[in-house]
């Protein structure tokens, strides 16, 4: 089997099977993309400079939707008591639920884990450890 069947297994099972965006989705009622902000934010407020670059998004892009999280009481942006003329972009406990059921979605592995055992979980995790290290 070569590099590419194997990439192309994980890929399958990853966007195929597991599907994260669906889950997200279907965990939080909003589209992957405004979890996926408030996901960067749950480490804490950042100004929408940083979180644009954290999220490698176009800024008035991101700006659009932080109006729409702001809208749904899911973020607050306030004033860079720094520099007046930034905002700083944080949390409500709504958008933290939120970011937090978005985690648990991401972080449920496919159903087909359960068929693996301790030691064959033991050897992908080591052999992904490898692979994220290279």
């Amino acid at each position: 089997m070569s590099a590419e069947d194997v990439w192309g297994d994980i890929r399958t099972l990853v966007f195929d099977h597991a599907d994260p965006h669906r889950a997200v989705v279907a965990a939080t009622g909003e589209s992957f993309y405004r979890c996926k902000v408030l996901r960067r934010l749950v480490a804490g407020p950042l100004s929408a400079g940083a979180l644009a670059d954290r999220l490698n998004t176009d800024p008035p892009y991101l700006s659009v939707t932080l109006k729409e999280l702001e809208s749904r009481g899911y973020v607050i942006r306030t004033e860079d008591p720094a520099d007046r003329r930034r905002r700083v972009v944080d949390l409500t406990p709504a958008g933290r639920e939120v970011a937090d059921r978005a985690n648990a979605a991401l972080n449920a592995p496919p159903a087909g884990f359960a068929n693996l055992s301790s030691d064959e979980l033991g050897q992908l995790g080591t052999l992904m450890g490898r692979l994220l290290r290279s």
